[in-house]
């Protein structure tokens, strides 16, 4: 199978000097999460709501050029194959598709994942346990949007569940945030939002969709399917009262599925901003000394995952980090906090080395 059997093919694309609000208004309106972006007939990046999240203020009058991104390019005639590589690697949700110089398609995360069965037929013996998060981060159903944009800005995510006393109440989408947080006039002074509160405060249950969720023992193909049917990149795990146990997302299947033989490690960091560069170099030099410890007793392919969340606590930054790794013989989670970032990154690593070595 190659990319163009599965791509987009019907673009819906945005101009480099149009105003931000008006390719929100085309998301919004389409239900998609990303723009082609593009000056006099010519590709030049691409938009996605993620990257108008990232920002701390937003002017509404604002470019696009502005907030698009550079992406890695795949030709129609691809293999599939291909393009899971690419989208695990690059970690975007979409790529642009070419006929050599011609944009003439987007492949999306959402693509693979609706033609699962096909492209990784291992995925009929997975079941939801085996990838799903299982330490979940969600919104409460009073949590006010400002305190629900930051959670989903740091999983790096399109959609957070939404609970009241731990019960899967619905799930709040990413566009929904964004769309509110730009067009709500009383948050515009003089063209302007910024990322302070509201005059009239606006909470997660006042946005959030209805709930959808799944089990721990349902297989990850049908998982998939729910995911298609309700547009959504994260489906919660649920137990028999409604409670939230875990959650799948996309990014979880698509790390899941192994692709030929391929070598080497997958680091993966999420939740950080741009500015924290120190930080990314201390999880990648730390997480190398890590892989090269255990890649004799596990071999040496495999991924290993780490969302951060950085917050204040008594007047100091403090950071929360979850992992996850996932290797053809280990699939196991492990979490920890502190205020001491490099200690707890090797705390965490400690402990992972320490449940291998005892396996």
């Amino acid at each position: 199978m190659n990319v163009g059997e599965i791509m987009k093919k019907d673009l819906i694309v945005i101009e480099s000097d149009s105003k931000i609000s008006e390719a929100i208004s085309k998301m919004k309106d389409n239900d998609i999460q990303q723009l082609p972006v593009m000056s006099n007939g010519k590709y030049v990046g691409m938009l996605t709501y993620k990257n108008i999240l990232r920002r701390g203020s937003i002017r509404t009058n604002s470019r696009v050029y502005n907030f698009s991104i550079n992406a890695p390019r795949l030709d129609e005639n691809s293999d599939v194959i291909d393009a899971v590589k690419l989208l695990k690697e690059s970690g975007l949700n979409s790529l642009p598709v070419f006929q050599k110089e011609k944009l003439v398609g987007l492949v999306t995360r959402m693509d693979i994942i609706r033609n699962l069965a096909e492209i990784y037929p291992g995925a009929d013996r997975l079941r939801n346990f085996e990838i799903m998060t299982a330490d979940v981060v969600s919104v409460d159903v009073d949590d006010e949007i400002e305190d629900s944009a930051q959670k989903i800005r740091t999983l790096d995510e399109y959609e957070i569940p939404v609970t009241s006393r731990g019960k899967l109440s619905g799930i709040l989408r990413l566009k929904d945030i964004i769309n509110s947080m730009i067009m709500d006039k009383q948050k515009i002074s003089y063209g302007e939002f910024t990322s302070g509160k509201s005059k009239v405060e606006i909470v997660a249950s006042s946005l959030m969709d209805n709930p959808v969720s799944s089990s721990e023992d349902t297989v990850v193909t049908d998982t998939a399917l729910l995911m298609v049917k309700n547009h959504l990149h994260i489906i919660p795990i649920v137990d028999n009262d409604s409670r939230v146990t875990g959650v799948v997302g996309i990014s979880d299947i698509i790390n899941s599925m192994e692709i030929g033989n391929e070598e080497g490690f997958y680091i993966e960091i999420s939740g950080l901003e741009e500015q924290d560069r120190d930080l990314y170099d201390i999880t990648y030099f730390m997480a190398d000394k890590f892989i090269t410890n255990i890649s004799r007793i596990i071999g040496n392919n495999g991924k290993l995952l780490f969302n951060i969340r950085k917050y204040k606590t008594e007047g100091k930054g403090k950071y929360s980090v979850r992992t996850k790794l996932i290797t053809p013989k280990l699939h196991i989670e492990d979490d920890g906090s502190g205020y001491n970032y490099g200690k707890c990154i090797k705390g965490i690593l400690d402990n992972y080395e320490s449940r291998i070595k005892d396996k």
